[in-house]
């Protein structure tokens, strides 16, 4: 709950056509709604003129509302695959504020459309080359990020939670992360990343941790992973990020495909921080 008492719509559960038809009106569009994707907090759909119309909201005292949309500053990074953003507007509704953004149309599908990625989905040699040069390329970017996406105080705490209070957490380095990364926002066989409401400023291998993570249902892909990001996740900060992309994975019911293997990989994860721990 928000501290205006307003509380954002589930968007996979709520009719949002007073925000379509403002989103239509606004940016002079018609959208497919029958070909719409709806998340929770985000609404997207093709236009008539061939680029996609995504929508968000917030509770209007949320931080997010007086920031640079993470879509926007996005769109500064260069030689990095991703949907040009065109134009966007926000409005206020009833204690909300939502956005909308008009994008390059993207027809290269996502890895996998939503879910858990749980059988190797064959991607190229050269797909996991452009992502591993894609994402130093944003860690590094010299864009300015508008955003604390992960602070200091929210990566210890989360560690800390679950691996215990002993952790030294301090983050060593700083860049930019999409912040939103994993499998159903990276297509193929042609490289896209996807959705970059989230972009900003965090750790820097939390990213690279993210992809693996979403990975673990799929242990050779899970294993490419480790090949391909050796730079960025056998670091210590590496280990960490991959600690704290854990931690939620480990609050699944044992029915999900991702549960037994985030709890193997924590205790890994977890041997390892205390063996680096033991050195330092």
């Amino acid at each position: 709950m928000s501290g205006t008492g307003v509380s954002p719509p589930d968007l996979r559960r709520t009719e949002c056509a007073n925000a379509i038809a403002r989103a239509e009106r606004e940016l002079g569009v018609r959208l497919d709604a029958s070909r719409a994707v709806a998340k929770r907090r985000t609404w997207g759909a093709p236009s008539e003129r061939g680029t996609w119309v995504r929508l968000q909201v917030w509770p209007a005292d949320h931080p997010a509302v007086e920031r640079v949309p993470g879509v926007v500053a996005a769109s500064a990074l260069v030689r990095v695959p991703r949907p040009a953003w065109h134009r966007g507007v926000r409005w206020d509704a009833d204690g909300l504020v939502w956005r909308a953004d008009e994008l390059e149309f993207v027809a290269q599908p996502a890895v996998i459309p939503a879910g858990t990625l749980t059988a190797d989905p064959g991607l190229s040699d050269g797909w996991w080359r452009d992502l591993a040069w894609t994402l130093e390329a944003v860690a590094t970017t010299a864009v300015p990020l508008p955003q604390q996406t992960v602070t200091q105080q929210r990566f210890t705490d989360r560690i800390t939670m679950v691996f215990g209070s002993d952790v030294d957490t301090t983050v060593t380095a700083w860049g930019g992360i999409h912040g939103d990364m994993g499998f159903a926002n990276l297509t193929a066989p042609e490289l896209v990343l996807l959705d970059w409401e989230e972009f900003g400023r965090g750790p820097v291998s939390l990213d690279h941790a993210r992809v693996w993570a979403d990975s673990l249902a799929a242990p050779g892909v899970a294993q490419r992973c480790m090949a391909e990001f050796a730079p960025y996740l056998g670091s210590r900060q590496g280990l960490l990020c991959r600690a704290y992309c854990l931690v939620p994975l480990l609050a699944l019911p044992d029915s999900e495909p991702l549960s037994a293997p985030a709890e193997h990989a924590a205790e890994e994860v977890a041997a390892a921080l205390r063996r680096s721990s033991s050195r330092r």
